[in-house]
């Protein structure tokens, strides 16, 4: 994804400190001083992912970039900077296209903020788009891979419920995909053409979720300079996935918990409520009965989420779709093409026995890993991370007491055998016939193993 971020002010200074604070922050800057170096730039093909522009410049105003922009095929948001004699242009500068206006002075957080949103807003428009023009992803087909009966009965659930409005909460260690089954149940289903957002409830800080989640009004709080839509607004018609729903705060569960009644949000700071139609997909990999038992998650909202349950088992639970994932992965590693990546028995038996705690994640990446340093290879047990090889030494040394106990057992029944046979023949003085008699065997059983152990029925006779 495009991170770069084009500046255009003609205050040296500021364009500095903005241009430093945004590179902090990861994302890669240019800065112009004038409007014409800015129009060259852009008219030489270096379009950026976001500009940052001052309304005036001293050559020209920046809503000549805005309109430069927009007429390109390129996907180019546009901030314009703007003091306050100049908001009524800003305000016409967004009826043209921008995407937001920052009023002057304003906190480097807030335009960091801004920025950052505007690249996720892309990030998620860019895969929407791919899905749904590159081939209308058939994830019960591509990405859900497993023949286990818990895995059929998993995608069974996600092809009844894809075209419901009920809200689903999906359970599962961290690396079973869980979005993956986010994703099936909304591009399956009748909201396939609307937005998919997911938002991770575990990054975002508590001042700020619900800002992102509900939006919020102009002058909500220190910053909110002009209001903005939440992803509710934003997924509007499509789904929201809550992904780490049980790190949310109380008071956001509780606001959660009032949307999912009613259908209706109400921005941070403001009195009015606006209906919504989102569908609520969550996940969560922690235990959520104890969470409650701990007073740390709401009952009431827990059973408002879990219409549909889908609980994910994790990898070692269904050892046999290890295999078919491997097969899967390894077939998306090369392309399509035929792999060049192979393993012999005896590594799948290990990949089969390891517990893989990173579940399908760590099997993908490890997977990644090998086909890179191992390419062309056939891969065997030595050729796998040092925590297989443990695997396959505590196996290996298991298998060797195992074999030590055998011979120990085979030494004392050869010899426990030998003295029942030698007793026999003792207290029969040598007769053979009475000897097997006595101890439950046949004539010529009892003949064998007197030769097994060398022992001659004339040492025993009273005569000898």
């Amino acid at each position: 994804m495009n991170r770069n971020v084009q500046i255009v002010e003609d205050d040296h200074n500021l364009a500095m400190i903005l241009s430093r604070g945004l590179a902090r922050e990861g994302f890669d800057v240019t800065v112009d001083h004038t409007l014409a170096e800015a129009m060259a730039r852009l008219k030489n093909g270096e379009m950026p992912g976001l500009i940052l522009t001052d309304i005036y410049l001293p050559d020209g105003k920046g809503l000549e970039i805005l309109e430069l922009v927009k007429a390109a095929p390129q996907d180019v948001e546009v901030i314009v900077m703007t003091g306050n004699a100049t908001v009524q242009t800003a305000v016409e500068a967004m009826k043209k296209g921008a995407y937001d206006y920052l009023l002057k002075p304003f906190q480097m957080e807030e335009l960091v903020h801004t920025a950052q949103r505007v690249f996720h807003c892309r990030s998620l428009k860019a895969e929407n788009r791919f899905m749904k023009e590159g081939r209308r992803i058939q994830f019960l087909e591509t990405g859900i891979v497993g023949d286990s009966a818990r895995m059929r009965e998993i995608l069974e659930t996600v092809a009844a419920v894809s075209s419901s409005r009920a809200s689903v909460l999906i359970e599962g260690e961290s690396g079973t995909g869980k979005e993956l089954i986010a994703q099936a149940i909304h591009f399956n289903g009748n909201r396939a053409e609307k937005m998919f957002v997911p938002i991770n409830c575990s990054a975002m800080p508590d001042n700020l979720i619900e800002s992102e989640l509900f939006g919020h009004a102009k002058g909500a709080f220190t910053g909110a300079n002009e209001a903005r839509q939440g992803l509710f607004s934003f997924a509007e018609g499509g789904t929201l996935f809550l992904d780490e729903i049980g790190d949310l705060s109380h008071a956001v569960q509780a606001k959660l918990l009032r949307v999912l009644e009613d259908g209706r949000v109400r921005r941070v700071g403001d009195y009015k409520e606006v209906e919504v139609d989102v569908r609520i997909v969550a996940a969560t990999n922690r235990d959520v009965s104890a969470m409650i038992h701990s007073g740390e998650f709401r009952e009431d909202l827990y059973f408002r989420l879990a219409v549909i349950p889908i609980r994910v088992p994790p990898l070692r639970e269904r050892r046999k779709d290890i295999p078919i994932l491997v097969e899967h992965f390894i077939k998306r590693i090369s392309g399509g093409k035929a792999p060049e990546t192979r393993f012999t028995a005896e590594a799948m038996d290990l990949f089969v026995q390891y517990d893989w705690p990173g579940n399908v994640r760590e099997l993908k990446n490890i997977l990644e890993r090998l086909a890179i340093l191992k390419r062309g290879k056939v891969i065997a047990p030595e050729d796998l991370p040092a925590e297989f090889r443990a695997k396959e030494a505590v196996v290996a040394q298991a298998d060797g007491e195992v074999q030590d106990y055998r011979m120990e057992k085979q030494k004392v029944l050869k010899e426990f055998h030998r003295r029942i046979v030698e007793t026999a023949l003792k207290k029969h003085g040598g007769n053979v016939s009475k000897a097997s008699e006595s101890v439950g065997l046949d004539r010529g059983n009892f003949q064998r193993i007197m030769r097994r152990y060398g022992l001659q029925s004339s040492e025993y006779r009273e005569d000898g």
